[in-house]
Formats: structure tokens, C-alpha cells, sequence
């Protein structure tokens, strides 16, 4: 059978999720690479070991969980580090991304990818969307959203790709800097795209 995958993808506060659930509202499965990412890191899992080894003790829960939050502080700084967990975690999303769109039996497949291009799983992708919105919308979502300040809320926009690269990249894009029903009215134009072209 003759599958489409649909790499979602945008930045922090671009509003990507409330594109998956639009999908998902229409019928199209979406596979949500940070959920299986997450999972990945549960005790008993060889994600979970490799991390462990790669960080220490020092971001282990007296439960035997990873602290996330500890990972992701010293990830944010340390590059190398950043990409050591990549490499860990990456391999294993991409191969339960593929082995779920494989099971699945509808024609198209979607997944919702924050790091699309930057993990090269857009190369496994019949084609990508990335979801756009300025700057200023994204720090506004951000802040609201997660209750942090402007100046965190730029700098985890600032570590990421920028808005022109992944539209320099993506096979179809959304501009979402106004309310959900404007953002669902451009994700129909996109939908009825796909229909003519998959």
C-alpha cells in the first residue's frame, strides 16, 4: 500500500500541536515524535541506560526516573552533550515512527516533528509543513503558556532553527500569527493541496 508521511514541524509557540490536533480532528493519524521521545527515557528502556551512563547519577529520581529538567539544563549549555543525547534518542524515535506508520492502515501519515529537519528524519518524509509565526507571537504564546519571561522564552526560540530555514526547507508552510480559526482556514487550503497532489 501506497503510504504518505507528513513531517509536521515548527517552532516553540508557533502553534504546531494545535495543527496536529486539527489533523487528528480530521482524521489523519499523527505520531508524536516528543511523546515517544519521552517515553524512550522510562526506566527499562535502553534509552533510559545509555542516558544514565552518558549523565551520571547526578540526573537520576530516587524512583529510578531520569530528571528531565536537570537533562534538558545541562543539554541547553552544552552542546556536545546535547548531541550525545541526541544520538541516543533520535535512532530509537525514527524506528518507532516507521514501525507505527507502517501498522497503520490509512494512506497518510503524519509526524509531528519539532526537530524535523534538524534530526534528518524529513528525508523519510513524502512531504514536510512547517507551521511559521513571528517572534514577538511566539514570546507572547511562550509566556503565557509556560509561565516563563520573555528573555527565556527568546532564548529557547534562539537555540532552535529560525522561521526562514524551515520554510527555505519544507514542501508547504502556515503563517499563524492570528486566531486558531485562521490558522485551521490555512491548514484546509493545505489539506485540500495534499488531496490533489498524494
Amino acid at each position: 500500500m501506497s503510504r504518505a508521511v507528513i513531517g509536521l514541524t515548527g517552532g516553540i509557540g508557533s502553534g504546531k500541536s494545535t495543527a496536529a490536533a486539527y489533523f487528528r480532528r480530521m482524521g489523519i493519524p499523527v505520531l508524536d515524535a516528543d511523546a515517544i521521545s519521552r517515553a524512550a527515557l522510562d526506566p527499562g528502556t535502553v534509552c533510559h541506560a545509555k542516558t544514565l551512563a552518558l549523565f551520571g547519577d547526578g540526573v537520576k529520581s530516587p524512583d529510578g526516573s531520569l530528571n528531565r529538567r536537570a537533562i534538558a539544563e545541562r543539554v541547553f549549555s552544552d552542546e556536545s552533550l546535547r548531541q550525545k543525547l541526541n544520538a541516543i534518542i533520535h535512532p530509537y524515535v525514527l524506528s518507532v515512527l516507521r514501525r507505527e506508520t507502517e501498522r497503520s492502515d490509512a494512506s497518510c501519515v503524519i509526524w509531528e516533528v519539532p526537530l524535523l529537519f534538524e534530526s534528518g528524519y524529513d528525508a523519510f518524509c513524502t512531504r514536510t509543513l512547517a507551521v511559521l509565526a513571528d517572534e514577538s507571537v511566539r514570546i507572547r504564546r511562550v509566556t503565557a503558556r509556560d509561565g516563563v519571561t520573555r528573555e527565556h522564552a527568546a532564548a529557547r526560540i534562539a537555540a532552535q532553527i529560525t522561521d526562514a530555514e524551515r520554510a527555505a526547507r519544507a514542501t508547504d508552510t502556515v503563517t499563524n500569527n492570528g486566531t486558531e480559526a485562521e490558522l485551521f482556514h490555512e491548514l484546509d487550503r493545505v489539506l485540500a493541496k495534499w488531496k490533489e497532489v498524494l
